[in-house]
């Protein structure tokens, strides 16, 4: 049921009730999500709910529901070439493969043969979008002297929603050289904001930490190092198709702070990657370098 709320503000009030939904319906997309049991999570009269619920996300409950199940099975099938389609379809709740190909191609407009080899991510991108949701969470800001660290890098230029294309070139690289998810630590230097930036111009490093150099590839990853220094950080929990903590920290933290930005971009850790973990369970913790 509705946890306790800090904020006795009504619209507060009322957003931290809808995210608590949006929450449970991410963690529990395995399961049979009926109306009454999700507006009974933020104890929400069943009567009124759909309604409420449309107008918040802009989609009706059970549309959103499949669409995130789609939106996840998408990136199952780019990114896990282990699993069949068959498979990915009963983790998407669908009764059969038919049943999921038929969605699945009148969502996409791709087969999921199709997506699997050719992945249109632009039009994946634009499933479910939230953010013009306020889902902010309690940020607690530190200041670390991060060490210097040597990467391997594969530098991605162009529209942000190949960056999907660029990660599944970096996973090839990793499995040609044996790294594993869990080998070394990942990151993304995000040297430009894709929201302010023109799509051809917007560039972001996908790295991992190494303790040597590495050999030239076909895949086109080079070396590179972070540098040492002082860094703001703050950790996001959930979803890394927005993270809102990195406007938080020049919107909010650095005018009060009274620090001043080194020069180097912001990066990412992603502290948990791979195929298997779920959105929800994401932790990413956010560098903003400083003097």
């Amino acid at each position: 049921m509705i946890k306790k709320l800090d904020n006795n503000k009504p619209q507060a009030t009322y957003q931290q009730r809808m995210n608590l939904i949006l929450d449970y319906i991410e963690r529990h997309l395995d399961e049979s999500l009926t109306l009454e049991k999700i507006s009974q999570q933020a104890n929400f009269s069943s009567y009124h709910f759909h309604r409420q619920f449309r107008v918040y996300t802009g989609h009706p409950a059970y549309k959103l529901i499949q669409l995130l199940r789609l939106k996840r099975a998408a990136k199952k099938l780019a990114f896990s070439n282990t699993k069949s389609i068959t498979e990915i379809a009963f983790n998407a709740s669908f009764e059969n493969a038919e049943s999921f190909s038929r969605a699945f191609k009148k969502t996409l407009k791709q087969t999921p043969r199709d997506f699997r080899a050719k992945p249109d991510w632009k039009r994946w991108n634009q499933l479910v979008d939230f953010r013009h949701i306020n889902r902010s969470q309690t940020m607690q800001v530190k200041i670390i002297n991060f060490p210097e660290t040597m990467i391997a890098a594969l530098e991605h230029h162009g529209p942000e929603h190949l960056t999907y294309n660029s990660s599944r070139q970096f996973i090839e690289w990793r499995q040609a050289n044996g790294v594993k998810p869990g080998q070394g630590d990942t990151y993304g230097v995000h040297y430009s904001d894709p929201v302010s930036t023109l799509p051809e111009d917007y560039r972001l490093d996908i790295c991992v930490s190494v303790e040597q150099a590495i050999a030239e590839n076909s895949q086109g990853v080079v070396n590179k190092t972070i540098p040492a220094g002082r860094c703001a950080v703050v950790r996001h929990h959930g979803s890394r198709d927005y993270i809102p903590a990195a406007d938080y920290l020049y919107r909010e933290w650095l005018p009060e702070s009274g620090e001043e930005l080194r020069d180097y971009p912001p990066f990412f850790h992603y502290i948990n990657v791979g195929p298997d973990i779920k959105d929800p369970d994401m932790i990413t913790d956010i560098y903003l370098p400083i003097k």
